[in-house]
C-alpha cells in the first residue's frame, strides 16, 4: 500500500515540476520579444509500475502536412523534367503522386488502367490502392513517353 501511495507521489511531484518549468519557460518567451504569438502546450503525464513518463506537445507546431511527401513529376513538353520517377510501394500502401505539365496532357498507369487529363499549368492528383504486385509504367499518352515506373513490392 505505501509503496502505491509513494508512487502516486511522485507522479504527482513530476506533474507539479513539469507545470512550474512550463509557466517559468513561458514567462521567458513573453518577455523578451513582446510577440503576439500565444504557445499552447499539451503536458500528459502516466504512471506505470515502475516509472512516471512525461509527453508534452506543442499544438501550435505545424502539422506535418501529407503533401509534402507526395512526389511531384513535372512536364515539359509531355517529358518528364527529372527523367522517370521510380516509385515503390508495398501492397496495401496507398499510392499517391501528382503529374503537372506545361502543355495538356494524358497520363495512362499501365496495369491499374487509371487515365487522367492533366490541363495545362494544372497539377493532377493520383490515388490509388496499391493493390496489384509488380512493376507498371506511366506515361503520357499524348507524346507516349514513359514518364514514371511504379514497384509494388508483394
Amino acid at each position: 500500500m505505501q509503496s502505491n501511495t509513494s508512487r502516486l507521489l511522485v507522479a504527482l511531484a513530476a506533474v507539479v515540476v513539469v507545470v512550474v518549468a512550463f509557466f517559468v519557460i513561458k514567462g521567458d518567451d513573453d518577455a523578451g520579444q513582446g510577440s503576439s504569438v500565444q504557445s499552447t502546450s499539451t503536458i500528459t503525464t502516466e504512471a506505470t509500475s515502475d516509472e512516471t513518463t512525461t509527453t508534452s506537445k506543442d499544438e501550435n507546431a505545424p502539422a506535418e502536412d501529407p503533401a509534402e511527401d507526395v512526389p511531384v513529376i513535372k512536364l515539359v513538353d509531355g517529358a518528364p523534367i527529372d527523367g522517370i520517377t521510380e516509385l515503390e510501394y508495398e501492397v496495401g500502401d496507398e499510392i499517391h503522386f501528382q503529374v503537372t505539365a506545361d502543355t495538356d496532357n494524358e497520363v495512362h498507369i499501365h496495369g491499374y488502367e487509371i487515365e487522367k487529363e492533366v490541363p495545362a499549368g494544372k497539377t493532377v492528383d493520383f490515388e490509388f490502392p496499391a493493390d496489384l504486385d509488380g512493376i507498371y509504367e506511366v506515361e503520357s499518352h499524348t507524346t507516349e513517353q514513359q514518364i514514371a515506373e511504379i514497384r509494388v513490392n508483394p
